[in-house]
């Protein structure tokens, strides 16, 4: 049994949903049918999180590759013995980004 074809009224009877619409269509009180969309006219709405996302790809997109200017003074500094490793920095920050996997 299809049950899309079937509604059920007041009284408990069924009726064929085809007839009430041809019903209602011929009863001359200039009931329009119902207007459906193309695909085309779908709106999108994006999410404020989506709209930040997509900010950020298109600064991130702009940005050069390589920072040049960062690779030369850190070759520099290896060069003339003069890099410095900050241990504990480096700890905290692995820590940090451990707590942020967790959450």
């Amino acid at each position: 049994m299809n049950i899309n074809k079937l509604t059920t009224g007041v009284g408990g009877g069924t009726q064929s949903r085809n007839t009430e619409k041809t019903a209602a269509a011929g009863s001359g009180q200039g009931a329009k049918a119902p207007e459906t969309k193309s695909p085309a006219d779908a709106e999108v709405k994006l999410s404020p999180q989506s709209k930040s996302i997509q900010q950020i790809e298109a600064e991130v997109a702009k940005m050069p590759d390589i920072d040049d200017a960062a690779v030369e003074r850190i070759k520099g500094a290896l060069a003339n013995n003069e890099y410095k490793i900050d241990y504990e920095r480096i700890a905290g920050q692995m820590i940090k980004f451990d707590g942020l996997l967790k959450s």
